[in-house]
């Protein structure tokens, strides 16, 4: 027996409808992933395949009676492999003629929505590092053959500084370990190396502003942090003091999410590009809906079904574009 939605005798006779809106009006997306992944790369093949040039040699002295020294710098290759997604939803046609709902398939189409949460799904699954049987079934790995946030790559420090773009931060107990651990974070980025150990990042692009992402349970310390113009020393006597980030003028975008549930937050410079975690769409999201008139199982048994695919996958840059505080 095929899945269906699920109805009850009930919802056949007079119904009041005031409340039709529960589970309907679905959250989409959040408007900061685009700071922080670059979305819907379009792509024209089954595996997407990307590359970029490492750093040029830095020009050295020659004196006279010398030849000009020659050297090289490598090219790198990676992949994205184009995935297929999607979701079907059944429904009894006599369902449809009866229930005291409206239509149900107005709510079948909402699968839209679910197909612009997916990039986000998979974001914080590659964030993360987490196992998900619906998602990716392995998380990828930067271009350096690191996770998105490491030490080390090819067992040297990554970026050329120790501890890479993964600092182990103080805690959140206080919005004034948060602030710390923030600067922390960007002084860490702007001591990031190219591939011949020249400063990898600008200034400019750094002080642009800052993205942090975090756990929904420390709500108050990180709003304290970074937008309360005047926190408590708690450790301190209780006096007032400046908040230090908003002095300094630097723009800063909050993203708290249940998707988080530890300590660990994340600080994405959504001045620096390529973005750390990127989308390839091979097909958008498409809508299909069986019906008696393309469907044999419709006219046979009188199930119809609204059904969404797409195809589409997901990669990691070279990700100096963020830093992550492991607490």
């Amino acid at each position: 027996m095929p899945e269906v939605v699920i109805t009850s005798d009930d919802l056949f006779r007079d119904i009041n409808a005031t409340f039709l809106s529960t589970y309907r009006d679905t959250v989409g997306r959040h408007p900061s992933l685009a700071n922080a992944m670059r979305l819907g790369i379009s792509s024209s093949k089954r595996r997407e395949r990307f590359g970029y040039l490492e750093s040029p040699p830095v020009i050295e002295r020659i004196d006279r009676g010398e030849a000009v020294v020659e050297d090289a710098f490598r090219a790198i290759a990676y992949s994205v492999e184009n995935l297929t997604w999607g979701k079907a939803i059944g429904f009894h046609e006599e369902d449809i003629e009866d229930i005291q709902l409206g239509d149900i398939r107005e709510v079948a189409r909402k699968l839209a929505i679910r197909a612009a949460q997916l990039p986000e799904q998979v974001f914080f699954q590659i964030l993360q590092g987490t196992a998900d049987a619906r998602l990716l079934k392995a998380i990828p790995t930067a271009p350096d053959g690191a996770a998105l946030y490491a030490t080390t790559a090819g067992a040297n420090p990554r970026f050329g500084v120790v501890n890479g773009n993964l600092i182990t931060g103080t805690g959140v107990a206080t919005s004034g370990a948060v602030r710390s651990d923030f600067w922390s974070a960007l002084e860490q980025a702007k001591q990031f190396q190219d591939t011949e150990g020249e400063p990898l990042l600008n200034d400019a692009d750094l002080d642009q502003g800052a993205l942090v992402i975090y756990g929904v349970q420390n709500e108050e310390v990180f709003r304290e942090a970074f937008i309360q113009g005047r926190t408590v020393d708690r450790g301190g006597g209780g006096q007032a003091v400046t908040n230090t980030i908003l002095e300094s003028g630097m723009s800063m975008t909050l993203w708290s999410t249940q998707r988080i549930t530890d300590d660990d937050y994340y600080i994405f410079f959504p001045g620096v590009d390529p973005k750390p975690v990127f989308e390839t769409m091979r097909r958008a999201p498409r809508m299909i809906d069986e019906t008696r008139e393309n469907s044999e199982r419709a006219r046979r048994y009188r199930i119809l079904a609204t059904l969404l695919d797409m195809r589409a996958g997901y990669g990691v840059n070279t990700a100096y574009g963020t830093v992550k505080v492991n607490n």
